[in-house]
Order: structure tokens, then sequence, then C-alpha cells
């Protein structure tokens, strides 16, 4: 046991019975209409009914979108697939094509702060995260542009010759994989909606996209830009829906890839379908990532507060990448568990529109009840529970608002360290030795991130070569355009991110010339 003393830390709000707030006027402020579905380069109302959008802070219904289902999801894949088998896009020169692409840059450049607005009132994401941060319009902008500039840079490759007995030449060519099921998830729709959507039609695919049910409204406004661009009628489509539309999507037949961001269960359902038809798969699922903390790193309080912050801060743990498990060296382990639990004392919950915000509401009271489960089922182990793991009250006792919580005595073989949460949960795990926090580190099955704190460089380059995961940042970690991320083991398949995205979005075939002939 640790022989730190409890802290008490409960994260602040100047709204603890205050007056409630609600989202609908800024609902109302920018107009939002009840959603509808575009296919072959129109909006249309077709589907099979409508659900409601219910903002996470408190839990009011903002406004309905179409369930497309299996009637809605045919038509928008009967669209892309004619555009990309009779339609211009893919033979498309690359100037053309580029030509087309450019100005959707700008579009969103000019509407980010609209679509920051938009992506607050889907998930409760604070406005000040929405409009900066690295899942941002901004952000979006820039993948568009990145990929944009790969269209006329997507080549193959000529071989030499290999033997003297026969004169054919090898060359290879990169052509579009066809129709692209992208389905993106709620926690970063407008950064997942460029990841996909700029890069498949960038390499000539088409594209039908489906955004989670709980976060419509900042995608329906990137979709309403590509609408307004001059890209050829079914080259895009958007469905609207949960399930039901999501499984017609990704098992539709006409479709040749899945482009999936979203939970591990579903990612394996649609692994286990895609082999009817070989359907190409990038998959991006769920991590338990593991940040390890050396005695050398240059200021505990700064990785104490760092890893914390990532779970109690933004969007409150709801993200994939985000170390929930704190692997800290047993020497500065009392100094960490100081400095994280003083973290959580500079939290502050409410209206997710004011920029004194620094957390996320959870996203459904259902998942919010299955944090809360952890939470006790952590305690119900042997872990000790330093702060948090509570719901706060007054005038947040609405919304789906969870106190941040920070165990420590957690041992790894305990649920809330092999499990996701995907909530405002750290664990910190003790170590003594190396090879003793990188086989805890290890010892998951997943494999999305991971994180080292050191300023000994030869040992944090070792360490990050003995992870067993698709990225480790150092010190730092960020997910770029450029860069590919992706995971490993149940992690997923595939990678985002540069050029590796655009293998992910082409075939290559192979011509042989025979110049005896």
């Amino acid at each position: 046991m640790s022989e730190t003393a409890d802290v008490s830390a409960t994260p602040q709000s100047s709204l603890e019975g205050a007056a409630h707030f609600s989202v609908l006027p800024v609902r109302d402020s920018l107009g939002v209409q009840p959603g509808k579905l575009f296919i072959d380069g129109q909006w249309v109302e077709a589907g099979e009914g409508r659900y409601d959008q219910v903002h996470p802070a408190t839990n009011e219904t903002v406004s309905t979108f179409i369930e497309a289902g299996k009637s809605g999801v045919d038509l928008a894949v009967m669209a892309a697939r004619r555009a990309f088998d009779s339609g211009p896009w893919p033979n498309m020169s690359a100037r053309e094509r580029k030509r087309i692409l450019q100005p959707i840059v700008e579009a969103i450049y000019a509407a980010e702060d609209e679509i920051a607005q938009l992506q607050t009132l889907d998930n409760g994401m604070p406005i000040t995260f929405s409009k900066g941060g690295r899942v941002s319009g901004r952000v979006a902008a820039d993948m568009f542009d990145h990929y944009a500039g790969w269209i006329d840079k997507i080549t193959g490759e000529t071989f030499p010759r290999y033997t003297d007995t026969t004169n054919l030449h090898y060359m290879t060519y990169r052509e579009p994989v066809g129709v692209v099921a992208a389905i993106t998830p709620w926690n970063g729709p407008v950064m997942t909606f460029a990841m996909k959507v700029a890069p498949a039609l960038a390499c000539g695919n088409t594209v039908v996209l489906k955004p989670s049910e709980l976060a419509g409204f900042a995608i329906t406004k990137l979709a309403d830009i590509l609408a307004k661009s001059d890209l050829p009628p079914g080259v895009f489509n958007l469905v609207t829906g949960g399930p039901v539309t999501g499984e017609a999507l990704s098992t539709h037949p006409g479709v040749d890839k899945v482009s999936f961001t979203g939970s591990p269960v579903v990612g394996e359902k649609i692994m286990s379908t895609a082999g009817h038809n070989m359907k190409r798969l990038t998959l991006e699922l769920g991590g338990k990532s593991a940040a390890l903390v050396f005695p050398d790193t240059r200021d505990v309080r700064t990785a104490a507060r760092n890893l914390m912050g990532l779970c109690s801060t933004f969007l409150s743990g709801q993200v994939c990448s985000t170390p929930t498990r704190a692997l800290v060296h047993r020497s500065i382990l009392d100094e960490f568990i100081h400095h994280a639990a003083e973290q959580v004392r500079d939290v502050r919950f409410g209206d997710p529109f004011d920029p004194a915000t620094t957390s996320a509401p959870i996203i459904s009271r259902r998942q919010m009840d299955r944090v809360l489960s952890y939470v006790e089922s952590g305690v119900q182990e042997g872990a000790r529970l330093v702060c948090g793991g509570d719901r706060p009250g007054g005038s947040l006792a609405s919304g789906n608002w969870v106190n941040p919580a920070l165990f420590v005595d957690v041992d790894n073989s305990m649920r809330i360290a092999r499990e996701e949460i995907f909530g405002p949960v750290l664990c910190v795990i003790p170590f003594e030795e190396e090879a003793d926090a990188v086989a805890i580190a290890n010892d998951s099955e997943y494999g999305l991130s991971g994180g080292i704190y050191s300023t000994d460089i030869t040992r944090a380059l070792r360490v990050a070569k003995a992870m067993r995961t698709g990225s480790v940042g150092i010190n730092g970690y960020s997910v770029m355009p450029n860069s590919p991320a992706g995971g490993v083991k149940r992690s997923g398949i595939g990678r985002e991110g540069g050029w590796s995205t655009i293998e992910g979005f082409t075939e290559l075939k192979t011509v042989m010339i025979n110049l005896d002939a």
C-alpha cells in the first residue's frame, strides 16, 4: 500500500446550487434544423423514422435525425456505386480533382467557429477545446489540405529486369479501392470526418459516411460544405442512424472498404462479416494505454498533472488513446499521487459553451452508469480511491457528470486496469524495474498508444521499441495529419495519417509489358 495520505480533491463548479443552464439557446442561435440524408447530390427525407439527439450536459433533446436503415443505406450505396463505376471522379485528372478539393479547405476554415459550436452541441466538449484543440475545424481543414496535396503524388513503381530469360518489364499503379463506408465516432466527429473523407476522395473513391447517432450536428455542417462544392453527385453521401443503419452500411455488398472508428465490440462484428465479400478494412478501436513515468523524468509534477488532466479535462477520458494506466516508479510514487490529486482541483464542470469549463460530461446515461460501475469494481477489488468516482449534485445533477477518479494501489490484473472504461478514471500502478514496467504495459489485449516520461533518450527509445502499441509519445503526444496512427492487437487494423492512409484507400495493380511482343 502507498503511504501517501488521502487527498480530498473534488472538481470545483460555480454551478453547484446555482441556476440551471440550457444548451437550447445555442441550438436556436445556430439555426439547427432536423437532420436529413445527403444522397446523390441532394438533401432528402428518406429512411425509416427519426430519433432524438440528446445533449449529455443536460439531457435535453436538441433535435432529431433520420434513421436511414436498410432502405436509406441502399439508396446511398447505389448512388456511390454509380458515381464510382460510371462517374468521372475515379478517372479525373489529378489537377481537376485538386481543383475541386482545395476550395473545401477554405470553406472549412471559414466555418470553423460554427463547426466548433456544433461539435460542442453534439457531445459537450468544452468550447475552448472544440475551437482550438486537436479535434477542431482548423485541424479538419488541415487534413483536407494535406490530402489534396497528395493527389498528384500518388505514384507506383517500376522494377528492374529480374532475369535474362524474358523481356517482361513490371510497373505498379495505385487505383482507388471503390465505394468506402466511413463510420465516425461521437467523441471527435470533426477530426475523424476529415481523417476518413479527405484521403478517400483524394484517392478517387466515393464515400457513404455515417456519423455516430450521438453526434450528428457538426458532421451535417461539414457535409453541407461538401454538398456546396463541385464534387459530382454521388461522390459523397451522408446517412444517419444507429446500429441498424451502421450494420446495413458495413455489411452492404456494394461497399468495397469500411473505415471504422469506434468500440472493439462493433469492430469485431465488422471484421467478422467483411470476409463475405473481402471488404478492405481500417479499424481504429479501443485502448487501455500505459504511460511509464521514470524517476529521471524532468518534472514529476508536470507528468502527474498531464496524465490526470488527460483523464479529467477535455473529453473526460472518453478518448481511446488516453493513457489511463500510469505506471510510476516507486521512488516517485507519493509525489506523483499528490500532484495528480491536486490537478483535479482545477477541473471545472458546467455549461460547455462557457470558456471556463474544462471538462465534458459522459456521453450518455448508460455510459455514465458503466463508468460508475467500474469505480465500484475497483474499490471492491482492493484498489484505493484517492478522490472522485461519484456524481456532482446541484445544477449538474440532470447531466451525465462524473467526478474524476484517481485509483492507487492498483494491480494490473484488476478490471479497472484491464478493461476500457472510457471515462475520467486514472489507475496508478507502481513498478521497480524498467523490464517490469514494459511487461505490465504490454500485459493488455489493447495496443493503441502509450507514453514515456524520461530525460534519458536512450532509455526512452529502448522502451518505446519494446512497447507493443501502435504509437508512443516521449514526453508528449499528439496526432498530426501527416503522421500515421493506429493500433495493434484488439486496438484495430491499419493506420490513418500521411502516406499510410493513401495506401489504405488504394489497391496496388501490377502491369507487365513484354517488349519482345
